[in-house]
């Protein structure tokens, strides 16, 4: 991905959920790699990468505030991650696609079919992070509360 790209990815990504964002760039060796920093408002995280010469992103990765790296005990703060999207969805995750209070169906796919739900109309009791929402339907057990991905269910209203 090139830099221009992954810029105006966060900077969307920062419309999406309503969130101011600070980017910085700098030359730190002055070798034309260019190293981006961009930290969201109410973050305690930083998300960083490299630059290479054909103007691509390379070394995603992600720091809390206050982590430093301690090369004298191979400490080294943060972690990597894959790709910037993994990074956003870290630091700025996106608002749930449903949310509690919301009635959805279970889609009729093999898994669902497999766990006998297919079909059945549930309530969103609790969305987290990532796709996943608990449910409550008629019959669910209250003490056993599995969660489902959001690609197991469908809105209805």
């Amino acid at each position: 991905m090139k830099k221009a790209a992954a810029i105006k990815k966060i900077r969307n990504r920062a419309k999406l959920v309503d969130r101011k964002v600070d980017i910085e760039e700098n030359d730190y060796h002055g070798n034309g790699h260019i190293k981006v920093y961009a930290r969201f408002e109410g973050s305690n995280q930083t998300i960083s990468f490299w630059t290479n010469s054909d103007d691509s992103i390379s070394s995603p990765h992600i720091c809390r505030d206050g982590d430093e790296s301690d090369p004298h005990t191979d400490y080294f703060a943060g972690y990597h991650v894959d790709n910037i999207t993994q990074a956003l969805n870290t630091v700025a995750a996106l608002p749930p696609k449903y949310p509690p209070g919301s009635l959805v169906r279970f889609k009729d796919n093999k898994r669902m079919k497999r766990h006998r739900l297919a079909g059945t109309v549930a309530l969103v009791t609790e969305s987290m992070t990532g796709g996943v929402y608990k449910l409550q339907w008629p019959g669910s057990e209250d003490r056993y509360n599995p969660t489902y991905s959001e690609r197991d269910i469908e809105l209805i209203s």
